[in-house]
């Protein structure tokens, strides 16, 4: 019984861990080919002033801030996902 109780908290604490988003600041050079790629057509006069690497369970992405105030979201590989512009 008290094995089994044991064994029951150890498998929730994993399920938690694996489950919960890790985010990670990251230096430009660390954004996919694609991401680096996208930003340097799409403004080529902006620089990056963060990245954040956000890894759930099965998934990556990537946020990036411009000087420009524009944010972008790529996924794991480097396409856009979502751009937005903070005010």
């Amino acid at each position: 019984m008290k094995h089994g109780k044991l064994m029951m908290a150890f498998i929730g604490i994993m399920m938690l861990t694996i489950s919960c988003e890790r985010e990670k600041v990251i230096t430009p050079d660390q954004l996919p080919q694609a991401a680096t790629a996208y930003l340097q057509q799409a403004q080529p006069e902006s620089k990056v002033l963060f990245a954040k690497k956000e890894s759930e369970f099965l998934s990556t992405k990537y946020k990036v801030q411009l000087d420009n105030f524009m944010e972008f979201e790529f996924d794991g590989d480097g396409n856009v996902i979502d751009i937005d512009v903070d005010d």
